[in-house]
């Protein structure tokens, strides 16, 4: 933090100063001593040459190209390692005139971005229309979102293409076939070999060969169900083989007269509790003189059910209707209501009227007006309306460049999606609608992130920033990792969600990402880890006794992500902590460089850490090198699968501020005690850029500070990361 001060100190005392002056003066001999050979006097290398920015204002034409020189020296990417160094304090300098000239900021007129129009993503509409009809559609039709800046929620790059449009008419009307109850009820095949009782089965066609029962305890939801049983019979003697069938407690006598399958059902209602399906083999018959023999056979048995659990039309849909109310008036307030949630606003006269006449144009003759209104609901769900977000900045008459507050009703909108990825609820909209959610607002606040939907957020964020979720599919090769199954990959998922979800519920300090010395395991995954007296499916805390272990860091899904399929990758592990935790991406790595050799059990083959040793021996590799491998070679410990290595793996790293690690625990340590602004400040920008729904250019570092310095006075705990950022500049205003 007394680096931060002092560079902003730097920062401003040239922002006081004539830019061009100071670049002149102090700048020039930096660059001619180290960067000239390369970008000037007719060199360009990487296609750069500070000839090609003659003034200030050439180069704030071109931020983007002055943002890559400002991560290169503050990374001490540039100059190449085999090159002379500038010192820290010349980059220090360097960095401050360019942050002061190229990247100025007015604290006193802070610039909050603009915005861009927001198509709910997947992930948002499901949980919209859910809230919206009480129905959580179907949504694998939808043709899978783009991501940016590590989220799905990016406004750049959430398009609407035809098939988009072709797919939001058809999910919505399976979502609303199933609100007015006309889709097939659920039905599951139950496998014969499941029936427990006697006798056996005789071979592979589930033969009852003597008489007897088999049964299976059934738990469904209380309802109405169907079972039907496909049997058929081997015939002997003088009557058809006959059978009891049983659901609940209604049973069934039945004739089985042949012996190609038939089908004989019941439909009964069940209750919450277990409730027994069963077949009883009745008559059975052997003749010794003929070797005529009677059985009965079990081709087949599915449970059709609840055939009255079709969702009720949801109230959202259907309010009460008053008497003597018309079916125009009634169909206005069905209509007011319906619109008014879905497009998170009060709903225009126009608005309602508009598809009112589309109801009453279709209209059949004797058609309830419930029934005929779906297609006005149908319509609502594809509206522009309904699937975008951030209309009143796109649409609104403010002049070009003018920063004005966003809407409260669309200060709701940005709150209950940041914090539920769904639509706000009737009391923040009643609020809004009101104007009076910004002078309660500390209180819905607090209200949101309570609430269980702020889950989504687990999900959402934490799933998508630290990528856990990709341990459920990234390639292991099993045969070196046989002990990496789905049972596995799932618990090592559930490990950090739960421990993450664990984080939200206590409003921990976001800093027990990294330093806990616990975790969260099931019987499975602790006899993974080695860790004793834990049985049963259920996860648990547990306290980490391995010293090497902490925090997210050593938990298997973030070891499995970070690994290659085969082997260990130190590479992928330090640039998993840079880009992740550290908000520090380094650069692609050049072209043509070639892979390192796969693991080898023979006794000629070079280490990882001398593969990595020699590939830094290249220049154009040993600076990205320095600033990755220091860190990943602290994980060396860990195989890919997430268990302990046998002792003997070297897990000494150097990092790039030289400070030594032998282990992720001291790693830990460092970024949560040494280097815990860098992680806060990453930590907030990742919130914000999730929150916002658009990467962060320079004008939000100011946004970013605050939000940091707010959640300090809280100890950095997660809500108030969360408060800070809904209160922020960027989030309460906008940019026309």
């Amino acid at each position: 933090m007394k680096f931060l001060f002092l560079f902003s100190m730097l920062a401003c005392a040239l922002l006081r100063a004539d830019p061009a002056a100071v670049w002149d003066k102090e700048m020039m001999p930096i660059l001619e001593n180290y960067c000239f050979d390369c970008h000037a006097d007719g060199s360009k290398k990487g296609d750069f040459s500070f000839e090609n920015f003659p003034t200030i204002a050439s180069m704030q034409a071109n931020r983007s190209i002055w943002k890559r020189v400002r991560e290169n020296l503050t990374m001490e990417l540039m100059p190449p390692i085999d090159k002379d160094q500038p010192s820290r304090d010349e980059r220090k300098k360097l960095v401050a005139w360019i942050d002061a000239a190229v990247f100025p900021i007015d604290p006193k007129n802070p610039d909050p971005g603009r915005v861009t129009l927001r198509r709910l993503n997947t992930f948002e509409y499901q949980n919209t229309v859910r809230d919206l009809v009480g129905v959580t559609p179907d949504t694998s039709l939808l043709p899978p979102d783009d991501g940016g800046y590590g989220f799905d929620n990016i406004a750049d790059v959430l398009s609407l293409s035809p098939a988009h449009v072709e797919a939001y008419l058809t999910t919505a009307a399976n979502t609303l076939d199933e609100v007015y109850g006309k889709t097939s009820p659920p039905s599951k095949d139950i496998p014969p070999n499941t029936l427990s009782g006697s006798p056996a089965f005789d071979g592979e066609e589930f033969s009852m060969y003597t008489g007897g029962t088999r049964s299976i305890a059934l738990r469904e939801k209380p309802g109405k169900y169907k079972v039907t049983f496909r049997l058929g019979g081997e015939q002997a003697g003088d009557e058809p083989v006959k059978a009891v069938i049983t659901l609940g407690k209604e049973k069934k006598a039945i004739e089985i007269p042949k012996r190609t399958p038939e089908k004989f059902s019941i439909t009964t209602d069940i209750g919450p509790d277990a409730n027994l399906l069963a077949i009883e083999f009745t008559n059975d018959f052997w003749d010794e003189k003929t070797k005529g023999d009677r059985n009965l056979i079990i081709h087949g048995i599915t449970l059709e059910g609840p055939l009255d659990g079709g969702p009720k039309r949801a109230a959202v849909l259907f309010p009460p209707r008053k008497e003597k109310m018309t079916d125009d008036q009634y169909a206005a307030l069905v209509l007011s209501n319906f619109l008014s949630h879905a497009f998170r606003r009060p709903a225009t006269e126009d608005e309602i009227a508009r598809h009112y006449a589309f109801v009453k144009k279709n209209r059949k003759p004797g058609q309830s007006l419930e029934d005929a209104m779906r297609p006005a609901f149908e319509a609502a769900l594809i509206s522009p309306q309904f699937l975008f977000r951030e209309l009143h900045a796109v649409y609104s008459l403010e002049k070009p460049g003018a920063v004005v507050p966003v809407p409260e009703l669309a200060l709701a909108a940005r709150m209950s999606y940041f914090l539920w990825s769904s639509t706000p609820d009737d009391t923040t909209l009643a609020q809004a609608a009101a104007g009076q959610l910004r002078q309660n607002f500390t209180e819905e606040m607090n209200r949101l992130i309570r609430d269980p939907k702020s889950s989504a957020l687990i999900d959402r964020f934490f799933g998508q920033w630290l990528q856990y979720q990709d341990a459920d599919f990234i390639p292991v090769d099993t045969k070196l990792y046989p002990a990496v199954n789905d049972q596995l990959r799932k618990a090592m998922v559930k490990e950090t969600r739960t421990f993450c979800e664990d984080l939200w519920k206590n409003n921990l300090p976001i800093t027990r990402l990294i330093d806990a010395d616990y975790t969260y395991v099931n019987e499975r995954l602790a006899r993974h880890y080695k860790i004793s007296n834990v049985s049963g499916d259920d996860f648990r805390k547990v306290p980490l006794q391995d010293p090497q272990r902490r925090g997210i860091l050593t938990q298997g899904s973030i070891l499995v992500l970070t690994s290659n399929p085969n082997r260990t990758s130190p590479v992928k592990r330090g640039k998993w902590v840079l880009e992740t935790l550290l908000d520090q991406a380094p650069p692609p790595p050049p072209p043509n460089v070639p892979s390192l050799a796969p693991p080898s059990h023979s006794s000629t083959a070079r280490s990882m850490r001398e593969q990595l040793e020699a590939h830094r021996k290249d220049a154009a590799c040993a600076s990205c090198h320095k600033l990755m491998d220091g860190i990943g070679f602290s994980f060396e410990a860990f195989d890919v699968d997430g268990s302990r290595r046998p002792d003997g793996f070297d897990s000494q790293g150097v990092l790039s501020t030289g400070e030594r690690v032998d282990s992720p625990a001291a790693l830990a340590k460092i970024i949560a005690e040494q280097r815990a602004g860098v992680f806060h400040r990453a930590f907030a920008a990742k919130l914000l850029t999730f929150a916002l729904g658009r990467g962060l250019d320079y004008y939000d570092h100011p946004a970013i500070d605050k939000i940091v310095a707010s959640a300090a006075k809280e100890n950095h705990t997660l809500h108030a990361y969360l408060r800070a950022t809904m209160v922020s500049f960027p989030f309460q205003y906008y940019r026309k």
